[in-house]
């Protein structure tokens, strides 16, 4: 009896580490503190010819004027480092994609795009940014503004994108990814 126990018990064990392995992961909710920008009651729909598809985790946000592409949860993550770089100490990495009925990418360089941004939940550097620049879709040709930016540390972000007078932020909850370290199984 006490070997049937002793099987069921591992048997329970693995059969849970299996389901932690396979199992989605749970949907990412930034804390109450942090006013993400959500979905407004109107949603804004991008002018033709730009990409009008909806989704069902994201969100266009703003005015023909400028606009971007959000999540619905709030939440912008960041993948693990590639191997070998895990333990570098570099500020978080996104690139975010600016349109507006008024941009050019034939005509307009440098792009005239400034991204800024300031954690609301505590002290932190500024974010930084790298010049925007312009990408193209070779079906279509129609061009976005592309900004990278770094944030310096997770938590509660406003961004903010001004492209010739135009103004347009959101807030957004920045955490890394959470990796789930494999189960070792036997003697490994």
């Amino acid at each position: 009896m006490t070997v049937l126990r002793l099987v069921l018990l591992i048997s329970l064990v693995a059969l849970t580490a299996m389901g932690q392995q396979n199992s989605p992961r749970q949907a990412l909710v930034p804390p109450a503190s942090c006013p993400v920008t959500s979905p407004p009651a109107n949603p804004f729909i991008p002018p033709a010819p730009y990409e009008r598809g909806e989704s069902e985790n994201f969100f266009w946000f703003g005015t023909e004027k400028l606009w971007i592409y959000l999540p619905k949860s709030g939440v912008w993550e960041w993948g693990p480092r590639k191997p070998g770089h895990e333990h570098e100490v570099q500020p978080l990495t996104r690139k975010t994609f600016w349109w507006s009925v008024d941009f050019n990418w034939r005509k307009e360089w440098p792009v005239e795009l400034k991204v800024t941004g300031r954690r609301l939940d505590g002290d932190a550097p500024p974010l930084l940014t790298l010049r925007s620049t312009n990408v193209i879709r070779d079906d279509t040709g129609i061009g976005a503004m592309l900004s990278v930016i770094y944030v310096p540390t997770p938590g509660c972000w406003e961004i903010m994108g001004d492209y010739k007078g135009q103004k347009l932020s959101f807030v957004v909850w920045v955490q890394p990814v959470k990796q789930v370290k494999p189960v070792k199984q036997g003697n490994q």
